[in-house]
């Protein structure tokens, strides 16, 4: 399965940080919905117009990541598309709150227009510890914990996740979409998570993750 990227996402600094490399990982940050340092900025370029990400837009900056997202769907295949959100941890069945990755999946389909629609149809049975090592993120581990709450319409799945790491969750929700006999033709994320610096931290390359076969 292809995944795709908007940004690198440094999760801790690395020697001679760059002012992209702020810029990237405050633009994932925003997407994600975490609270933005009140002294700290991103300058992005979003469809030929710079832009700046402070804590108070940081929800406009899920409209800039659907903005980028949208060609990447509508190449995905022919006819509709369905969005299925990979749940971050809080999502949990029996909570109304909308997970972020839910609102991200939900304003990139207004963003694409007619022929996309969402699923939100994962959720775990349990709130999830943080991810703090390699063993939390093994998708074996993740599958028992994630259910599905509905079946999904006719269409080609692509999943949609803030950010990337592993990629644990993102084979744990593909297994479990085979229950339904579906599956994703990609994944799109806003971050991924890179412990080095690359040339252009908005430029990351797309990956192919193998989707192992089901334990």
């Amino acid at each position: 399965m292809k995944v795709h990227f908007r940004a690198q996402y440094l999760t801790s600094g690395v020697g001679h940080m760059r002012g992209v490399d702020y810029d990237s990982t405050l633009l994932v940050s925003a997407v994600k919905g975490k609270t933005l340092p009140s002294t700290q900025y991103a300058t992005v370029k979003i469809g030929g117009k710079w832009v700046t990400i402070t804590d108070k837009n940081k929800d406009k900056a899920i409209e800039w990541f659907a903005e980028w997202a949208v060609p990447l769907i509508k190449a995905a295949g022919i006819g509709p598309k369905v969005l299925v959100p990979i749940p971050n941890r809080s999502a949990v069945v029996g909570k109304k709150d909308t997970p972020r990755t839910a609102a991200i999946a939900n304003i990139t389909k207004t963003a694409c227009g007619a022929g996309v629609v969402v699923a939100d149809v994962l959720r775990w049975k349990k709130d999830l510890p943080k991810s703090t090592d390699s063993a939390s993120r093994k998708p074996e581990l993740l599958l028992p914990d994630l259910v599905l709450t509905s079946t999904i319409p006719f269409g080609t799945v692509v999943l949609i996740d803030d950010v990337f790491t592993s990629g644990g969750h993102a084979v744990a929700s593909a297994w479990r979409l085979q229950d339904l006999n579906r599956t994703a033709k990609c994944a799109i994320c806003c971050g991924r998570t890179l412990h080095v610096q690359i040339d252009d931290p908005f430029k990351v390359d797309d990956e192919e993750l193998l989707i192992p076969k089901r334990p």
